[in-house]
Parts: C-alpha cells; sequence; structure tokens
C-alpha cells in the first residue's frame, strides 16, 4: 500500500509542478504585457483598460495555478516557532490534521461557491462594466474553482505522503 501511495503521490505532484512552471511561463507574458502598456502610455498616450484588465487576469491565474505548486514543493508560509520543537512524529501529525481539518475543508468551500460563481458569469455572458474592458468574464472566474481543484488535489497528496510517513515513522519508534 506504502509503494502504491508513494507512486500515485509522485505522478500527482509531478503533475502540479507541470502545472506550477508552466503558470510561470505567463508571468513572462504578464511582465512583456506591462512593458507594452507603459510604452503606450507614456510614450504615445494611449491607454487601454483592456490592456490593464488583462494583466489582472494573468496575475490572478499565475497566482490560483501556482499556489499548488508551493504545497507540493512545501514552500508555503508556515510558522515556524513551535513547530521545529516538535518531534518528527507530531510535526508529521500537525501538518496531516491541519490539512484535513483546516485546509481541505476551506478549498472544498471554496471550490463549491467559486464554481457557481463561474456558472452564472458564463450564464449571463458577463463581461467588463467598464467600456474598453475585456469580455467574457467566466474565463478568469473559472480559474477559482479550477485553481482551488487543483489545490484540493495538491492536499490529498500531501495527506496520502504524510500518512505514509507517520506509519513509517511509527514503525522505526
Amino acid at each position: 500500500m506504502a509503494d502504491f501511495a508513494s507512486r500515485l503521490t509522485g505522478w500527482i505532484d509531478g503533475t502540479i509542478r507541470w502545472i506550477g512552471q508552466s503558470a510561470s511561463w505567463f508571468c513572462l507574458v504578464l511582465v512583456f504585457i506591462i512593458c507594452i502598456s507603459v510604452v503606450l502610455r507614456y510614450f504615445f498616450g494611449i491607454s487601454s483598460l483592456g490592456f490593464d484588465e488583462l494583466q489582472w487576469h494573468i496575475y490572478s491565474a499565475c497566482w490560483l495555478l501556482g499556489f499548488s505548486y508551493a504545497t507540493v514543493e512545501g514552500s508555503h508560509v508556515r510558522n515556524d516557532i513551535l513547530y521545529n520543537r516538535f518531534s518528527e512524529l507530531t510535526q508529521l501529525r500537525i501538518d496531516f490534521y491541519g490539512y484535513l481539518f483546516l485546509v481541505l475543508p476551506f478549498t472544498c468551500l471554496v471550490i463549491y461557491h467559486s464554481y457557481f460563481f463561474a456558472e452564472w458569469a458564463y450564464l449571463q455572458n458577463e463581461g467588463s462594466i467598464d467600456p474598453g474592458g475585456l469580455p467574457h468574464r467566466w474565463i478568469i472566474k473559472s480559474a477559482l474553482p479550477i485553481g482551488f481543484t487543483i489545490f484540493a488535489i495538491a492536499t490529498i497528496s500531501r495527506m496520502l505522503d504524510l500518512s505514509v510517513k507517520i506509519k513509517a515513522v511509527k514503525r522505526v519508534a
């Protein structure tokens, strides 16, 4: 069972790393768009609300697709003042139960509500309320349930990995 769990978490983590690394290329596109926007605004006096909104959308998509990568890599923010003083088994248990009782329920709640948020935008064919803004607001709103679904999968992968590690540490102790 532990071998299967390790292979499964390895595959999930690899997929999420690929998604995160792919999303990081959007940052290069974002920098390019910001540079174009600055040149157009300050050298040619041309301003585009659509360009501004596109920057916000790309940044949002990068963040929503990238925070699962931070979870898989273990590079997320954590308060380590007390955590580092605990035994390895206690640390693993804190992580496991934190994911189980805090992260996973929150993630499921966000997925549930953001799905209807994006669906409503799609059904209404919502666009920007500002003249010259971007149409099809449902595209960026769909990034919410997609990003949090990937995060939920990353969370489950972490929990599976932690359960294997907890069993291994118990066996050694």
